[in-house]
């Protein structure tokens, strides 16, 4: 083959081959997204539609012996309480009650880095891209630093914690809360105690206690909601009843965690100490009146307080991008409310109540909803080649029935389309709960049936169910992806797509002059026309392109590695329950 036809092909070859994108890869390397699945099986990976199972990892291998609930014997827990991932290298995962341990996994591949020394029962687990460090929430009050805050490097997490965080200063109490560790709260995060009507405001670089702000009249502070819209705090405020005696806000019977006189600050026996119960009165009617208090975290004041349709209080969760929270109420799933979050310093409003349907026959009184999928995305979202569909939805699963609401709040009206889990009638849901998780960028949603061990896969767009998985044992589940991998792989594209471009066009041009010149009789199929400076120079551009790509591939495989790229590497995404914006 003649030097310019030979240069011609390469050039082709190259512009064909980087028409599709580069992708990052490594042995075992499991691409996402993918949905993990955490449980009594242990550890499973599966592709975003269910159907292929990707990884599976033993209980025995990532779950702990702890004594039994109220004493007994030892045995192999697994109740993942929580699991947040980095977007870049490690899942994260909170295993049990009564653990001290915090499991760590590799984000490619899904093998088991190891099990890690943290305070006893974590509960929380809160990821700063900016700061590339896990913030741990613990329950448990036995060991030496009151069990409150571990604060971990997430780029090593075999390390020594930077910090134990005792907020309270009262390694008696019991510590349990919830935490708000974000990027765009700077170098400060909040977090609750459920006995303490307090917020507390912590320097995440001091690694200390700034103050604290009283929630009026309140018992506790509990769980949390965030909005990066106007950077507000939803925070669910406990409050004390009266039990034990005839005319209490409970009744006579104090069921099992018994009475003691308590101060009383809502209600009917409002002002009084009385024979009851704190923390545990969530959802009586003319009681649990305090709701959710929205605190502007500019001014460090609260700016109001939010209360279900029939004025008791409710349960805050935020979307991705913080322009909602939903409150959910003790009232069997009867009606939800949606916030629309305001402007910094104003209070936020009701954007809508929405009632679903569902059956609420002996559940009048009950927690219904614990677990939502928020689903926002743009037209170019798509996945396996198909174009992406925009979407604002909301995805709530029943408690009471084997029925999932799927909730388009993208118009004027709210469309809703219920589902139909299952064939039969027998309840999978597991104590009024299901969990609720959006494979991020795909149009699938799972939702467990705990309570007959199966897993149901959604499509949004199709509004079907296309897999049911049987027989898995799940407790918490997460939509993983390398984001970090991901945008390296991005950016390689690009400079190979561009540089193969540019090589192409310079080729072209030297032909294309070469022939120009050449005499108007025939001549002979020779190179014998073309510059040989040309042409040198055009061997030099394609070394160096060989050269370039290998170096960037190298480059991304060891700092996808690397402990350096904490924020943009990641574009500040992080993955940890619904926080996927």
């Amino acid at each position: 083959m003649k030097l310019s036809s030979a240069i011609f092909a390469l050039s082709t070859t190259l512009v064909a081959a980087n028409k599709g994108k580069f992708h990052y890869s490594r042995p075992g390397m499991l691409e996402g997204p993918n949905m993990w699945v955490f449980g009594g099986n242990g550890m499973k990976i599966y592709d975003p539609s269910g159907k292929v199972e990707k990884k599976s990892t033993a209980a025995k291998e990532i779950c702990h012996n702890v004594t039994g609930y109220r004493g007994g014997e030892f045995e192999l827990s697994c109740s993942f309480y929580d699991i947040v991932s980095d977007g870049k290298k490690f899942v994260w995962s909170a295993v049990s009650r009564g653990v001290s341990k915090i499991d760590v996994f590799d984000i490619d591949t899904g093998a088991t880095v190891g099990s890690f020394e943290t305070c006893m029962t974590p509960r929380d687990i809160e990821y700063h891209p900016l700061r590339d460090e896990i913030w741990v929430r613990c329950q448990g009050t036995t060991d030496e630093f009151g069990g409150y805050m571990d604060v971990f490097s997430a780029a090593a997490p075999s390390a020594d914690t930077f910090a134990s965080i005792d907020v309270t200063g009262n390694h008696t109490l019991s510590a349990y809360g919830y935490s708000v560790i974000d990027n765009s709260l700077g170098d400060v995060g909040y977090a609750t105690v459920w006995n303490q009507p307090r917020l507390y405001k912590i320097d995440l670089s001091e690694r200390k206690v700034l103050g604290n702000f009283t929630i009026p009249n309140a018992y506790g502070g509990y769980e949390v909601a965030y909005s990066r819209v106007n950077e507000h705090i939803f925070v669910r405020a406990s409050v004390c009843c009266t039990c034990g005696f005839d005319g209490s806000d409970l009744g006579e019977d104090c069921g099992r965690y018994g009475s003691s006189n308590v101060t009383i600050t809502t209600g009917p026996f409002a002002g009084t100490i009385a024979e009851g119960q704190c923390g545990r009165c969530d959802g009586l009617v003319n009681v649990d009146t305090l709701g959710v208090y929205e605190f502007d975290t500019g001014t460090d004041s609260f700016v109001t307080n939010h209360l279900m349709p029939d004025g008791t209080g409710g349960d805050p969760f935020g979307s991705p991008d913080g322009r909602h929270i939903v409150l959910v109420g003790r009232n069997g799933g009867e009606v939800i409310r949606i916030l629309k979050a305001g402007a910094n310093g104003a209070p936020s409003t009701v954007a809508f109540d929405l009632a679903l349907g569902f059956s609420t026959e002996g559940e009048e009184t009950s927690v219904v909803f614990n677990d939502f999928a928020f689903i926002q995305t743009g037209k170019d979202d798509g996945i396996d080649g198909m174009p992406g569909v925009e979407r604002d939805i909301i995805v709530i699963a029943s408690g009471t029935e084997n029925k999932v609401a799927i909730i388009d709040i993208s118009g004027a009206e709210n469309k809703v389309n219920i589902i139909e889990l299952r064939d039969d009638t027998a309840m999978s849901a597991k104590k009024n709960r299901r969990q609720v998780e959006w494979c991020v960028g795909t149009p699938f949603v799972w939702v467990d049936g705990a309570g007959e061990d199966e897993m149901y896969v959604l499509n949004v767009d199709t509004k079907e169910i296309v897999t049911t998985i049987m027989g898995l044992k799940s407790k918490k589940m997460i939509s993983v992806e390398n984001y970090a991998a991901k945008r390296t792989a991005e950016l390689i594209s690009q400079q190979i797509n561009g540089a193969v471009t540019d090589l192409s066009g310079n080729l072209d041009s030297l032909l294309s002059a070469s022939q120009s010149s050449a005499p108007n009789t025939v001549a002979e199929d020779d190179d014998n026309d073309i510059d040989p400076v040309g042409i040198a120079a055009l061997v030099i551009g394609l070394c160096a392109l060989i050269v370039g790509v290998a170096n960037m591939v190298y480059m991304a495989r060891s700092n996808s590695h690397s402990g350096n790229d904490a924020g943009d590497s990641v574009d500040q995404r992080t993955l940890g329950s619904k926080n996927v914006a």
